[in-house]
């Protein structure tokens, strides 16, 4: 069974599976919708924010905003 990989490149986040070495992809697809969608839909779904470190800073998305539709 193949192990995936998920992550962030110039021009979105991927999921797929590396070569032996683990450096470079074997093949991969652009989920960055999807994967955006999924972590807002699961902070949402148990209520909670999401933290996590980057490059030794820590960040927290607090909130997210309902956006209404304009029927005009």
């Amino acid at each position: 069974m193949a192990e995936y990989h998920v992550g962030c490149g110039i021009a979105g986040i991927y999921a797929g599976t590396l070569n032996k070495g683990g450096k470079t992809w074997r093949n991969k697809s652009d989920v960055t919708h999807e994967a955006m969608t999924a972590v807002a839909q699961y902070c949402i779904d148990h209520n909670t924010v999401l933290k996590f470190t980057l490059q030794g800073k820590r960040y927290a998305l607090l909130t997210m905003e309902i956006e209404e539709e304009n029927n005009a």
